[in-house]
């Protein structure tokens, strides 16, 4: 007699992973069938969906009822993926899961199904012969796969959040003041061929994108206005001090009673000699403040051109024009609440 197949949440979820990730037909079928059983059809029914025998689908319910997840891998059912570990070990195991594997004398900062192996072996003298155990145990162990996160080995974390706690002090009273206006600037550069981007497709299909492999671009310099919301943009020859200073001197005539306070990365071109000279004549109502080296997830503006780009992504204009165009309408049709943070 076949009991109905209550399976708790943790069961489902592996099964789901198994059912559409998977890559051997056989676990992706047993997979489906737990999954329709729990859902109420009938074992008649289910056979007539993966075209199996009724006979089948009944054996392979009762060897779930029985061995649970392990029936799923009829290979090593009983031998691979049945418990090898003991209750002991499983709990070890646990406490070593939940620190790095270079905690353990492995020579990588992250657990991996290879790293994962050699423990294992090594400790408790237990090996199994499918990577599909291994990826099952990480599930067990509220592990996902992803890629890390990266950081630039050259950011000093320390001072850079103490430098930016100086420069929202010093900035609090200009954006208080209607008599100054602050802007967050970058510059970024935007290529006629396109960008391409992850997008959902049918499985099984493929898509193919033509792009312009012709090497054009365009520089800007964007400003987001931190009390308006407001994102300038101007377009530059190139990323170079004669080529901002313009730039400057046009912000000068925009706001011609105001006093403008810019905060802006490291680069050399933002603090060179040509810069400083001119802050002292037709540039005097400009403060310029530098953000720290290594720090630009702290410009709002570079959220900006993300939201831009992606405007551009997977869509291959006919022009580098039409190209900076589309970017120029993207970014100035409206306006942004990001803040300097």
């Amino acid at each position: 007699m076949l009991l109905s197949a209550r399976l708790t949440a943790k069961e489902t979820a592996l099964i789901r992973d198994h059912y559409s990730k998977s890559l051997c037909e056989g676990i992706r079928l047993r997979s489906h069938t737990i999954l329709l059983f729990a859902k109420g059809y009938s074992p008649i029914q289910i056979a007539d969906v993966l075209f199996q025998s009724e006979q089948t689908i009944c054996r392979w319910i009762k060897e779930f009822q029985l061995q649970r997840i392990s029936s799923l891998f009829p290979r090593y059912m009983g031998n691979d993926h049945a418990a090898k570990l003991t209750k002991a070990q499983k709990q070890q195991l646990r406490e070593i899961l939940s620190k790095p594997s270079s905690d353990y004398g492995i020579p990588e900062k992250f657990w991996s199904i290879t790293s994962l192996r050699t423990y294992i072996k090594a400790e408790f003298g237990v090996e199994y012969e499918s990577k599909e155990s291994y990826r099952l145990i990480f599930l067990l162990h509220n592990y996902s796969f992803h890629l890390p996160d990266t950081f630039d080995r050259h950011r000093n974390g320390r001072q850079i959040k103490k430098r930016i706690r100086e420069i929202r002090k010093e900035i609090k009273p200009y954006q208080k003041d209607p008599l100054w206006v602050v802007f967050a600037a970058d510059e970024c550069r935007i290529v006629w061929e396109t960008e391409i981007r992850r997008l959902w497709l049918p499985k099984g299909e493929k898509t193919i994108l033509k792009v312009e492999r012709k090497r054009q671009a365009q520089s800007f310099l964007g400003l987001l206005n931190l009390k308006t919301g407001e994102d300038l943009l101007f377009k530059l020859a190139w990323q170079k001090q004669d080529e901002i200073i313009p730039v400057l001197e046009e912000l000068i005539k925009r706001y011609p009673d105001k006093r403008i306070c810019i905060i802006w990365d490291n680069a050399r071109f933002h603090h060179g000699k040509k810069i400083k000279a001119k802050l002292s004549t037709n540039l005097r109502n400009l403060h310029l403040i530098n953000l720290p080296p290594y720090a630009p997830d702290h410009n709002p503006q570079e959220h900006v051109w993300k939201y831009g780009k992606d405007k551009l992504a997977n869509n291959q204009r006919e022009s580098l024009e039409e190209t900076v165009q589309s970017f120029i309408n993207a970014v100035t049709g409206r306006t942004y609440k990001y803040k300097f943070s």
